[in-house]
């Protein structure tokens, strides 16, 4: 199987929200037994604490991945918060000469989404270094998607159930409810129109999700989303007098007449799809079938 990411340069965009290890001494072999020749950025394995110079720091060690030619993908060591302050300091021009995917999860949704809304450049969305090892092994599931996408091969995904029957056709697009939220009113919200969207979350109150919910349904070119994948929303609670997770959802999907479906293997746990995105993929909701249709 011939690999078409051979070089990744490692970035770290957010902020850790523990002091807890990277464990590179878990990620770091298994990436290179993977056949990939790994460039860290000076800035790669820093970010427990964020101080005043910190988010241009990470935007130069971005830019320079983009404009090293031996970088074939950017990957985000880790999630946490934050990364929504990098964003100002981008040369999305610079980015948009230089297509690469960028490969990360939860937080780094903010700089994904930017950089397709400024570039149209797709991304890879599902996998994090740091993340995968935090219970001892990477999930098989993971592992096999990871390298069906560094092989160039187009991913199929069959999970969750029917919420609104049929058929959609879309750039797939998501995945943090609460990173897309925080990109609202801001240059770096990506245009809706003629997407799948993919989205999940963990550890928001139930009301606070039924907000974002409903922010995400009010803009203006949700009207024009073609279907809806909603992933796992995990140790999200209860709100005493705004309802449960699964009332706010139902509400949502109560507004919501495309095609649709709901419990999609992903999101904030051990065993998840891997999955490009700003690429055009096909959802069969009776199927709960999600195909990716063009190479990333």
């Amino acid at each position: 199987m011939k690999q078409k990411i051979k070089t990744i340069g490692m970035i770290s965009p957010s902020i850790m929200l523990s002091e807890a290890g990277l464990q590179e001494d878990k990620w770091l072999p298994y990436l290179e037994n993977l056949g990939l020749k790994i460039l860290m950025a000076p800035s790669a394995l820093k970010g427990v604490r964020q101080y005043p110079s910190c988010a241009r720091e990470k935007a130069r060690d971005i830019m320079e991945m983009y404009q090293n030619p031996e970088v074939d993908a950017l990957m985000c060591v880790h999630g946490g918060a934050g990364a929504l302050r990098v964003l100002e300091y981008l040369n999305y021009d610079v980015i948009a000469k230089n297509r690469k995917p960028i490969i990360g999860f939860s937080d780094n949704t903010s700089l994904q989404l930017a950089v397709y809304a400024k570039t149209k450049n797709p991304f890879v969305t599902g996998f994090s270094p740091a993340y995968e090892f935090r219970e001892g092994e990477i999930s098989p599931l993971v592992d096999e998607c990871f390298r069906k996408i560094l092989a160039g091969e187009r991913v199929v995904a069959q999970s969750g159930e029917t919420v609104n029957n049929g058929v959609a056709e879309g750039i797939l697009l998501g995945e943090c409810l609460s990173t897309i939220s925080d990109l609202s009113g801001t240059p770096y919200y990506p245009d809706l129109s003629g997407t799948i969207l993919l989205i999940e979350d963990e550890c928001e109150v139930s009301y606070k999700l039924g907000l974002m919910l409903t922010q995400l349904r009010l803009n203006p070119s949700f009207k024009k989303v073609k279907g809806i994948v909603l992933g796992r929303f995990s140790d999200c609670q209860s709100h005493p007098t705004q309802g449960s997770v699964a009332e706010v959802l139902a509400d949502f999907c109560a507004q919501v007449k495309v095609p649709m479906i709901k419990n999609f293997n992903f999101g904030h746990f051990h065993e998840r799809y891997v999955l490009p995105m700003g690429v055009k993929y096909r959802l069969d909701a009776g199927k709960c079938e999600l195909s990716q249709l063009a190479d990333l």
